[in-house]
């Protein structure tokens, strides 16, 4: 909790600025080559595992801020969803993954914050067309 504190206590009061700037900590170390830091990396992915790391430092990390956030895991990633209020959709990237959810008035903004990806808010094509066929087939189901 004192570590994404510090991590942001220089930033302006603005959730999305907190929010981007614990994103991109986690892409970055991500990104982080193993042998760099053995024991800061090495034990992160150790304890987290490869596929589902990632998403359970950046969620631990936002939640210790006090973001709303939930874990989706599709097949083809585990990326994390956080809770937008209607001010924060003004101030997203246009190329930011916003999903609604049915039946409330809240949506949530997808993150990826596997190294080596796209930008803040940015999913890869094919786990869209996923995550739309996935609504598509839940949305029959009722």
């Amino acid at each position: 909790m004192r570590f994404s504190r510090a991590l942001v206590h220089r930033l302006p009061e603005d959730r999305l600025a907190r929010v981007a700037a614990v994103f991109t900590f986690v892409r970055r170390l991500m990104e982080m080559p193993e042998e760099a830091d053995r024991h800061a990396h090495g034990a992160l992915a150790r304890i987290a595992g490869a596929h589902e790391g990632p998403a359970l430092i950046l969620s631990s990390m936002l939640l210790a801020l006090g973001e709303r956030v939930r874990i989706e895991d599709a097949r083809e990633l585990t990326f994390v969803r956080v809770a937008l209020d209607a001010a924060d959709l003004r101030r997203l990237p246009p190329h930011a993954l916003v999903i609604y959810r049915r039946g409330v008035a809240r949506c949530d903004l997808a993150l990826d914050p596997r190294g080596a990806g796209g930008p803040f808010g940015f999913l890869p094509r094919p786990l869209r067309r996923g995550l739309g066929r996935r609504r598509a087939i839940q949305a029959e189901s009722f």
